[in-house]
């Protein structure tokens, strides 16, 4: 399930930044008064904008080197660095310039006509 136009928004192609639907009913479990953005999502908004900045569909085969550096909440606007090199691809969440999370992933490309 995509999460763009649903949990999220890009704001800005070109520097890849989104805004957070602060009503998506996932922040009422998560956690009930001090919502978080959870770090699957973050993993999910990567792949989908990695798709997007390739102008095709991958899907994340291995994720190494996760680290959440400060809590993300849904009043944020983030940035995604994605720094492609072949079939790899390192991830920088940021907010502010300030880094909040970074992954290394390794991504193949997904026929969507199977």
């Amino acid at each position: 399930m995509l999460l763009n136009n649903n949990l999220y928004h890009i704001v800005d192609n070109q520097s890849l930044t989104v805004r957070f639907n602060a009503e998506h009913p996932i922040f009422a479990g998560h956690f009930p008064g001090q919502p978080v953005v959870p770090g699957a999502c973050l993993v999910q908004i990567s792949e989908e904008l990695l798709s997007q900045k390739l102008d095709r569909p991958v899907q994340l085969t291995e994720i190494r080197n996760l680290k959440f550096r400060r809590v993300i909440t849904p009043d944020m606007n983030i940035s995604f660095n994605l720094n492609v090199n072949g079939d790899s691809c390192a991830v920088v969440i940021l907010h502010l310039n300030e880094p909040y999370a970074q992954f290394t992933a390794t991504y193949m490309c997904v026929d969507t006509d199977l």
